[in-house]
C-alpha cells in the first residue's frame, strides 16, 4: 500500500493544480472528485495535489492571511477512531499518558464554563471515566483522551504522521476563503459542538452532547468530514505564540471540538489554531492522520 501510496503522490504532483486559481474571496472549490487511495487500519486517504494555498484569516494576528505552496500529501478523510486506536493497542499493547498517570480529564453537560475535572480512571478505553460509555459502546467515534504524545505513537505504528499546520488549514478549506467550510456564518447542522447559552444545559441542534460518530455530519468539498468540531485534531509544529524549546511542553491543534461553544473555546473554524500540552488528555482531543 506504501509503494502505491508514494506513486500516487508523485503522480499527483505533476498534474495541474487544481486549486491554485481558486478565489480566497469567492471561496470557489475544485468540482473534480478528490482521488481516494484505502490505507492501513480502515483510513481512507484524500490525496491533495501540490500546489499554492490561501490560508490565514483577514483579522488574525496569530494567522494571517497568506499564500503557501505545499507538496502533495494524503489526509484522512475521518478522524482515528476507537476501534482504530483499538487494533493498535491490540497489535502494540501500547500504554497512553492518560493510563500512565491513571487519570484524564472530562467535561459533562451541567459544569461551569472552562471547568473541567481530572477524573481518576478516564483514558481511552473509558474517555468520560464513570461519566459514559467505554469505547466498545461507541467504536465508530473519535478516540479521545489521546495526548499528542500518544498520537504520534499511533502515526508511527501506522507509517503515517500528524498533518502541519499549514496541510491541515488546505486540507480543511478545499480551496474555501470562508470561516468554515460551508460559508461565513455557522450552521449547527453542519458540525458538532457545544449549542446552548452555557455548559450547564446543551440544546442539542446539532443532536450530539458529546462526540459523534465520525462522518455523521457532510464533508467539505474535497471529502474531508468532521474538520470543524467533533474533537481537536493534533497537528506536527508549534502553535504560533510557542517560544523556543516548547517542543516538549505544547502542541497545536485545530478545527475545536463538542466542548467548543462560542462563550468559551470558540475556535471551531479555519482560522483558529489551539495551543494544547503534549501529555494532556481531555475528552475532547484526538486527531487525523497524514502522509
Amino acid at each position: 500500500m506504501r509503494r502505491r501510496f508514494l506513486t500516487l503522490l508523485r503522480k499527483l504532483a505533476l498534474l495541474p493544480v487544481l486549486h491554485g486559481s481558486l478565489s480566497a474571496e469567492t471561496g470557489d472549490a475544485p468540482s473534480k472528485a478528490p482521488v481516494v487511495v484505502e490505507g492501513k487500519n480502515g483510513h481512507r486517504f484524500i490525496l491533495i495535489p501540490a500546489g499554492e494555498h490561501a490560508l490565514g484569516g483577514q483579522k488574525s494576528t496569530r494567522n494571517p492571511p497568506r499564500h503557501v505552496r505545499l507538496a502533495a500529501f494524503g489526509i484522512a478523510e475521518a478522524e482515528t477512531t476507537n476501534a482504530q486506536f483499538a487494533a493498535f493497542v491490540a497489535a502494540t499493547h501500547y500504554v497512553t499518558d492518560a493510563e500512565r498517570t491513571g487519570f484524564g480529564k472530562v467535561a459533562v453537560e451541567g459544569m461551569e464554563e472552562w471547568a473541567w475535572d481530572q477524573v481518576k480512571g478516564a483514558h481511552w478505553r473509558k474517555p468520560m471515566g464513570g461519566r459514559g460509555p467505554g469505547w466498545e459502546e461507541i467504536p465508530n467515534h473519535p478516540v479521545t483522551q489521546i495526548s499528542g504524545v500518544d498520537a504520534q505513537a499511533y502515526c508511527q505504528w501506522l507509517g503515517a504522521r500528524l498533518p502541519t499546520l499549514e496541510e491541515w488549514e488546505a486540507a480543511a478549506r478545499a480551496g474555501t476563503g470562508t470561516l468554515y467550510p460551508w460559508g461565513q456564518e455557522f450552521d449547527p447542522k453542519q458540525a458538532n459542538i457545544w449549542n446552548g447559552e452555557s455548559h450547564l444545559k446543551n440544546t442539542l441542534e446539532d443532536t450530539f452532547r458529546y462526540t459523534a460518530p465520525v462522518k455523521s455530519f457532510p464533508p467539505n468539498a474535497w471529502g474531508l468530514y468532521d474538520v470543524i468540531g467533533n474533537v481537536f485534531e493534533y497537528c506536527s509544529g508549534l502553535p504560533p505564540d510557542a517560544e523556543a524549546g516548547d517542543e516538549q511542553r505544547l502542541v497545536a491543534g485545530r478545527g475545536g471540538s463538542w466542548w467548543c461553544s462560542a462563550g468559551t473555546c470558540s475556535f471551531y473554524n479555519l482560522v483558529d489554531i489551539g495551543r494544547m500540552d503534549r501529555h494532556g488528555s481531555l475528552s475532547n482531543q484526538g486527531f487525523r492522520v497524514a502522509k
